[in-house]
């Protein structure tokens, strides 16, 4: 049986789309991206505010809905607009004075998702993904051999 917390939803207006809008960057202030529990934000100085998640009790990163209208709880993307570019060159800005000032500093990476995701993935479903018909899934799928929803080490495993 499912909570009533289970199914509301938390997402922000400003990040629900069915398809990528635009070509979106990523700032990230080392070569892989870096998202952080938001606890361990003392712990992590040059790491970015903008890269801290909240974790759900299971560990797993949800979205969310939070008073500050610029917080999201996964890696925030925009449009090349001034607003990003603006946001990138104070992020640089800051890891180049960090490096003045002696301290050790990753070099930062902008990660582009183009427009066009939407069909690279459907691409890479048709070429990776095994398709079935609802039908035969069902039929070698019984609902009782589901696995449990909070039984997460598990589906996680396969």
């Amino acid at each position: 049986m499912f909570s009533a917390l289970t199914l509301r939803r938390e997402f922000s207006v400003k990040a629900i789309y069915s398809t990528f809008p635009a070509t979106l960057l990523f700032y990230s202030a080392r070569q892989k991206p870096s998202l952080y529990e938001e606890r361990e934000g003392r712990d992590r100085p040059n790491d970015l505010y903008e890269d801290r998640v909240n974790l759900g009790r299971n560990g797993l990163v949800y979205p969310g809905v939070f008073k500050d209208p610029s917080t999201s709880n996964g890696a925030t993307m925009f449009p090349n607009t001034f607003m990003m570019q603006e946001l990138i060159r104070l992020n640089y800005d800051e890891a180049l004075e960090r490096e003045d000032e002696g301290q050790q500093v990753n070099i930062p990476f902008i990660y582009t998702v183009p427009k066009d995701l939407n069909q690279a993935l459907d691409e890479f479903y048709s070429k990776h993904a095994k398709q079935e018909t609802a039908n035969e899934w069902l039929d070698k799928h019984p609902f009782q051999s589901a696995i449990a929803d909070d039984a997460d080490a598990k589906w996680m495993s396969m």
